[in-house]
């Protein structure tokens, strides 16, 4: 299987190598630490990022483990994880700022070990930090004009991208007298403004009010795609990993743990950490005994059996009478005093929390030990404490392994 993408390579190359996902792939020569050379042909052509690479900290932590993720030529490849899993650590180790132990970095397909200052990319910080004594124009078009752009097309580039993000305003203004919303703006201008090898972006609407976030993201996607280079973006927060990635790898204690586009990820996690970590709210889990019945699936949950009414599974075949784990999303876990299924199994329990939305109320709800989240309409008037029935619809579980957390089986999109 591709490392890149968890799908076999088929197919070859004009280019002499084979050809994945539609990509072709090039043959790169690696010289390891001992000084043996190896060949591997399984990189797709014009890629950015880490293959097989590890980095160590100078305490000794190792930071990322054996890690390839690589962004294809005009691919936004969102890195998704929560604090401390070396989102950044991945993002400075192919800029050159932290350095890789074994694997390699690789700028538009190319193997490099350049300093950062030749790498030739494009760097969004969370905190971006422009030059004090420089105005905002002249901080936008500060990379074209250490690289000798005529003065006349930086002027073109910076009017053009600060009108796209709407920041024209600010352009005479010095970096004082704007706020950190509106630096992280101008930082983001500073990047787009190039055409560089590679953009990486870290965090960079932090900062940007969450009225502006959709449109920034709308911006920053149509400049990748426009520009054809490849961008690796960098966040914590799973509703931009989603808007925007064409791919979302996501990465959890140093560790790639699944690599796939924002729907494969979201329908089919590949263990519990990535079903409970990306979503706008967090799946619901629900300790359960796989059981079957005249070639029929269900669940048995404490003294109660929850029927799928469908076919038990052929992945779940050798899992019968076994402990499992149901994860079911929200929208799967419903008010039961709303149009009524015959179908579904009605659970009760009290409300823990609710999070309201506007349209929607997400109702955290204790069901024995175990807690789910429904989604209810936004006018409920449940409150915290108030013990409400739900419907779970247990076709639409995923189903998860009790000892391992490993995904089983996943419900049909």
């Amino acid at each position: 299987a591709h490392p890149t993408c968890n799908r076999a390579v088929r197919g070859s190359s004009p280019l002499g190598g084979s050809v994945c996902c539609g990509w072709p792939a090039v043959t790169v020569e690696v010289v390891t630490q001992h000084g043996t050379t190896q060949v591997d042909s399984t990189v797709p052509a014009g890629c950015t990022g880490l293959h097989r690479a590890t980095v160590v900290q100078r305490d000794g932590t190792v930071a990322l483990r054996d890690v390839t993720v690589l962004a294809r030529p005009g691919e936004l490849l969102a890195v998704l994880g929560p604090s401390g899993s070396g989102k950044s650590t991945l993002l400075r180790a192919i800029a050159g700022l932290a350095r890789v132990e074994t694997g390699r970095v690789l700028i538009a397909g190319e193997p490099t070990t350049q300093p950062s200052a030749y790498r030739d990319i494009a760097m969004v910080f969370e905190n971006s930090q422009l030059m004090p004594t420089l105005d905002v124009a002249k901080n936008m078009g500060f990379g074209l004009t250490t690289r000798h752009v005529p003065a006349p097309e930086i002027h073109r580039q910076v009017e053009m991208q600060s009108r796209r993000l709407r920041i024209s305003r600010l352009l005479r203004r010095m970096p004082t007298e704007i706020s950190a919303g509106e630096r992280g703006q101008v930082g983001i201008g500073r990047a787009l403004v190039r055409t560089p090898k590679a953009f990486l972006l870290d965090e960079p609407l932090a900062h940007v009010d969450v009225h502006e976030r959709a449109r920034m993201r709308r911006v920053i996607a149509e400049t990748v795609k426009a520009s054809k280079v490849s961008t690796v973006y960098v966040t914590h927060d799973q509703s931009d990993a989603l808007a925007i990635g064409d791919r979302v790898a996501v990465l959890n204690a140093g560790r790639l743990v699944q690599i796939g586009s924002p729907r494969e990820i979201y329908d089919a996690p590949v263990d519990l950490f990535v079903a409970d970590f990306v979503g706008a709210v967090p799946i619901g889990t629900l300790p359960g005994r796989l059981v079957e019945s005249g070639g029929m699936a269900g669940y048995q949950v404490g003294y109660r059996t929850l029927p799928t009414w469908q076919p038990l599974p052929t992945g779940l075949a050798r899992h019968i009478g076994r402990e499992v784990t149901l994860g079911l999303r929200p929208e799967d876990v419903r008010d039961a005093g709303l149009e009524p299924n015959p179908d579904h199994v009605c659970l009760s329990g009290p409300v823990k929390a609710i999070d309201r939305n506007g349209r929607d109320a997400y109702l955290t709800v204790q069901v024995g030990d175990s807690r789910l989240v429904a989604r209810f309409s936004g006018r409920t008037e449940a409150g915290v404490g108030d013990v409400v029935m739900v419907a779970i619809d247990a076709a639409r579980a995923h189903v998860f392994d009790r000892v391992t957390g490993v995904a089983l089986h996943h419900p049909l999109s």
